[in-house]
């Protein structure tokens, strides 16, 4: 398994990588988009271990998303204008200390380490609830598209970087597969209920977001044309 530094730095690699190309190409609207993307990415690297119990990573994980909650909850109060002035003051605290001990707390208690977290429907959840929270905050369709999609790369960033670990030893620069492999980049988690849980979840998710699913499906397609063209281009 990768450590955290080596997550973070992979994971902002991607994101710099992806936030680079939407500038250059023109594929977002609003001008700190990339940037975003950049962070998403980085944010994506180390939320498979929001399920670790201890260190930097669960930490670090749930200090960004309670910042993250109490601003979009503030953004949300920006937006209405309707708002009484005590909703300003009272819930975009109220949200971001819920998240860094309610929810946190919760976690801790419920999860496993490289159980369902470390898995693909859990990438795809994460995906769509990033392009919901953008959404209410009223962010152009492509942004919404390139940002959800970051953090997806960053997410998966961290899942092919634990199965490298799993089969490559990089101190040695040696194959040695080891009892981890397979279990990072998996598609069921280490009990039958989260598993149900967690695809019923998912299909809420792509049936509510069914439009932007397509969407999603459509650009997925657009980017994989364009990079194989790139690389047929050496050949």
């Amino acid at each position: 398994m990768a450590n955290f530094d080596a997550h973070i730095s992979v994971g902002l690699i991607v994101g710099y990588v992806g936030g680079a190309m939407a500038a250059i190409k023109g594929w977002t609207m609003a001008q700190l988009t990339p940037f975003i993307m950049f962070a998403a990415a980085g944010i994506g690297s180390f939320l498979p271990d929001l399920d670790c119990d201890s260190g930097k990573p669960l930490e670090l994980v749930f200090g960004i998303l309670s910042i993250l909650g109490g601003s979009m909850s503030f953004l949300y109060l920006l937006n209405s204008r309707n708002a009484p002035w005590p909703y300003w003051v009272a819930i975009p605290p109220v949200v971001a200390l819920l998240i860094r001990y309610g929810v946190s707390n919760i976690f801790q208690r419920f999860t496993v380490h490289r159980g369902i977290f470390h898995s693909i429907p859990m990438l795809l959840i994460f995906v769509l609830l990033c392009a919901m929270a953008l959404r209410m905050l009223k962010w152009p369709r492509t942004d919404v598209l390139a940002i959800s999609m970051s953090l997806g790369a960053g997410f998966l960033s961290h899942l092919l970087l634990d199965e490298a670990c799993s089969i490559f030893d990089f101190s040695t620069f040696s194959f040695q597969p080891k009892r981890s492999l397979g279990t990072a980049l998996c598609f069921t988690g280490l009990s039958v209920q989260t598993t149900l849980a967690a695809y019923a979840l998912l299909t809420g998710l792509v049936w509510y977001n069914w439009a932007w699913v397509k969407r999603w499906l459509f650009a997925a397609q657009d980017f994989f044309v364009y990079w194989s063209r790139w690389v047929l281009a050496f050949f």
